[in-house]
């Protein structure tokens, strides 16, 4: 069985007063690949983009950090879209050029949301399966929202989680994967464990249940406030990964995409899942490389 690491990582404390972790794929080489940051998504890590990094390592100098509570970065008492967003802005700021910045899930919506309110921060947009809000939910996007209820998602989460097991793990697998049994068994099972460690910590829970509060709301917001009223505000190139059999995010995304963002590249990911950059990984490298080029000739 092959042995998968972590990337190295380290310790940045923000402006905002928190704490992250970031790990870091440097570029083989000292040269001036152009930074790229990596957002993942509820209840994921930095770890989350390990094989995506390990493709595009040579090509970009590859960031990646743990949210506030997630991963390996201590719970800072605020974790909400709000309150994350403004994380991302502070861990940007650090750098001496606008990023590629690159989103998953939430983070997707992180990203959008940064990208909207800071565009002097970010190069290009990368967004794969972007939490957007919708009217229409998934099935596993609905058993998701139903934990968002007051005292329901705490029951929940506590027979879930509680004396977490890699069989517990396994099955939310289908809400992630959209053929787990072709995925590499080594990076599978490298994931599974990634989750279950971060499960064990005492503060888990809690995190991902405001964390997941904080997501719905934004579901809930009025027109002139909502997400969607965000991406009208983007100005750098971006690219949409939409996946035709992603649970949590529909694969009709893409047409509301394609009315909200007519200048966005939109593209469905073909028998895939919620986790394009962990189920194929080669693929997004090789979409992020024709977008990013044709984005450096224009």
């Amino acid at each position: 069985m092959a042995v998968i690491t972590r990337w190295p990582g380290h310790d940045v404390t923000l402006p905002t007063g928190h704490l992250v972790h970031v790990r870091h794929a440097h570029p083989e080489s000292e040269s001036s690949a152009p930074p790229a940051v990596l957002i993942h998504g509820l209840g994921g890590a930095s770890t989350n983009w390990t094989f995506l990094m390990r493709e595009l390592q040579g090509e970009l100098d590859l960031w990646a950090p743990d949210l506030p509570g997630f991963g390996d970065s201590p719970p800072s008492g605020e974790h909400t879209v709000g309150a994350y967003v403004s994380d991302v802005i502070a861990y940007l700021e650090t750098f001496d050029q606008p990023v590629h910045l690159v989103g998953n899930s939430m983070g997707g919506l992180i990203c959008v949301l940064v990208a909207s309110s800071r565009p002097d921060l970010v190069r290009t947009l990368t967004l794969l399966s972007p939490a957007m809000p919708q009217y229409r939910l998934p099935w596993a996007a609905q058993a998701t929202a139903v934990m968002a209820m007051p005292r329901l998602g705490e029951v929940i989460l506590t027979r879930v989680n509680g004396n977490p097991t890699v069989e517990k793990m396994r099955r939310i697998v289908p809400m992630l994967y959209a053929e787990p049994d072709a995925l590499d068994p080594d990076e599978f099972t490298f994931a599974v464990s990634e989750r279950l460690r971060w499960i064990q910590q005492p503060y888990s829970n809690e995190v991902l249940l405001s964390a997941l509060r904080s997501l719905v709301l934004q579901y809930l917001s009025p027109q002139r406030r909502s997400a969607w009223w965000a991406v009208r505000k983007v100005l750098c190139p971006t690219m949409v990964l939409i996946s035709d059999r992603d649970a949590l995010v529909g694969a009709w995304a893409a047409k509301r995409w394609r009315r909200a963002a007519p200048g966005a590249r939109v593209v469905t990911v073909e028998r895939c899942g919620h986790v394009a950059m962990m189920e194929y990984p080669e693929t997004v490298a090789d979409l992020m490389r024709g977008f990013l080029h044709n984005v450096s000739e224009t």
